[in-house]
C-alpha cells in the first residue's frame, strides 16, 4: 500500500473517534467511618462498589468519584485515547518508513554541491 494513502488513512481513523482522557478507572469498596458498621467485620460486606477515576494533572494525582453512568462515558474516552496512541504509533512508523523510502531514492551527484 502507498504510505502517504496509509497515513491519510490514520489521520481518518484519528477523526472519527470522540472524546478522550488519561487516566484509569477501577472499582473499589470501602469500609467507612463508624467502628461498628458490618464492613469493618466482614470483607465482603464492604460498601460500593465506587467507580474511581484518577489521572494526573499538572504533575498531580486527580481522583474523582464516578455514577456508573459517568464511568462509562469516562471509560468510552480512555479507549478512544489508547485507540489515538496506537494509531500514532503507526504513524510514526509509516513516516519513518517514507523518510527511508525517499533518502534511499534521493541520490546526490558527485558533481553537485552537499547539503
Amino acid at each position: 500500500m502507498d504510505l502517504k494513502r496509509r497515513y491519510s488513512q490514520h489521520k481518518q481513523k484519528i477523526g472519527s473517534l470522540g472524546f478522550i482522557t488519561t487516566g484509569s478507572l477501577i472499582k473499589v469498596y470501602k469500609t467507612c467511618g463508624n467502628p461498628g458498621c458490618r464492613c469493618h467485620k466482614d470483607r465482603t460486606k464492604r460498601h460500593g462498589p465506587y467507580n474511581i477515576w484518577t489521572r494526573k494533572v499538572n504533575s498531580k494525582t486527580v481522583t474523582r468519584t464516578l455514577t456508573d453512568e459517568q464511568a462509562k462515558l469516562v471509560q468510552e474516552c480512555i479507549n478512544n485515547m489508547r485507540k489515538i496512541e496506537k494509531i500514532i504509533e503507526q504513524m510514526k512508523d509509516t513516516s519513518v518508513r517514507y523518510i527511508e523510502n525517499y533518502l534511499k531514492d534521493f541520490k546526490v551527484d558527485k558533481n553537485s554541491q552537499k547539503l
